[in-house]
């Protein structure tokens, strides 16, 4: 298999909008937070991170500021994905560029792709750029499913060394550890399936959970590798009941909504994504609050 960037528990940061920009403060309060929950990596301008959103001036300027801020304690890892392969490889160039550490890179969406134009897609990259990149596979976003046999030919990239995987389908997630584990490592893209993918040998998980919990994320990927079990737990069920939360609505609303909540600062949204009406924040603050004090008490 090859090298891994990570192992055990990378988060999906939020972005924290200012009414004007970057709120930079918010950004070094939520990196800090990361690393003292003991999370492995961090993910930055991803779906979560509501990338589509931000100006190239403000990708540069986010990339520069979290990679000093971390200052090499953990891997920075880079949403580059687009649905423009010129686009990919300027993102991914700028990413290596700046001193990130990989590239995270969703499939094409909206104009989607045959399996030969996705092989291409990352073979220029991958040509261009020579930089450490995991797929991401999130087909309910971009319309686009990656078959296990085309990960196979993807592992024989140099660039290409994990996979993201978010399509919770059963068969698939098999048959992806199947033909492209033993080369490529996986990673869990949905939290409400960590359990699955940690029981078929994953290599950890990118989370949004994390972003309010990482030391629980990143105890629960290491406490089940030194304990593997093939049944859940109550914990197993706590958390998948956690992270169902975070997706009530589109992601990351729910989860801006908890960070308004819990840090006070970081929650604005970019349109076309807005808050949640009233009534569904108190409930979700309500039931968020109730299970955190389950697992707390167990």
């Amino acid at each position: 298999m090859k090298e891994r960037i990570f192992e055990g528990a990378a988060t999906a940061l939020y972005t924290p909008f200012s009414s004007d920009g970057i709120d930079y403060d918010a950004l070094g309060e939520l990196i800090e937070r990361q690393i003292a929950g003991k999370i492995d990596a961090v993910v930055i301008l991803g779906t979560t991170g509501e990338a589509p959103t931000v100006t190239d001036k403000e990708r540069a300027e986010i990339i520069r500021f979290t990679v000093s801020h971390v200052r090499n304690r953990i891997p920075v890892i880079v949403g580059c994905g687009s649905n423009c392969t010129k686009k990919f490889i300027e993102y991914t160039n700028l990413a290596k560029y700046c001193g990130a550490d990989a590239a995270l890179a969703v499939t094409p969406y909206y104009n989607k792709c045959s399996d030969e134009g996705l092989l291409r897609h990352f073979m220029e990259a991958d040509n261009a750029c020579c930089f450490p990149t995991i797929v991401y596979n999130v087909p309910a976003r971009t319309g686009l499913k990656v078959k296990p046999s085309v990960y196979e030919k993807l592992s024989e990239l140099d660039s290409v060394v994990g996979i993201k995987e978010a399509d919770c389908d059963i068969s698939h997630i098999d048959e992806t550890f199947r033909i492209a584990g033993k080369n490529l490592p996986v990673y869990c893209g949905s939290d409400e399936m960590n359990f699955e993918f940690l029981k078929r040998g994953a290599s950890g998980t990118i989370s949004v959970l994390s972003n309010i919990i990482p030391r629980k994320i990143h105890d629960y990927y290491y406490n089940f590798k030194d304990n593997y079990r093939n049944a859940k737990n109550n914990d197993d069920i706590l958390l998948e009941q956690l992270s169902g939360l975070l997706f009530t609505s589109v992601n990351p609303i729910p989860l801006k909504t908890l960070v308004g909540h819990y840090f006070k600062k970081g929650n604005i949204l970019r349109l076309p994504l807005c808050e949640q009406p009233a009534e569904e924040k108190e409930k979700l603050i309500s039931d968020f609050d109730r299970l955190l004090k389950e697992i707390k008490n167990q």
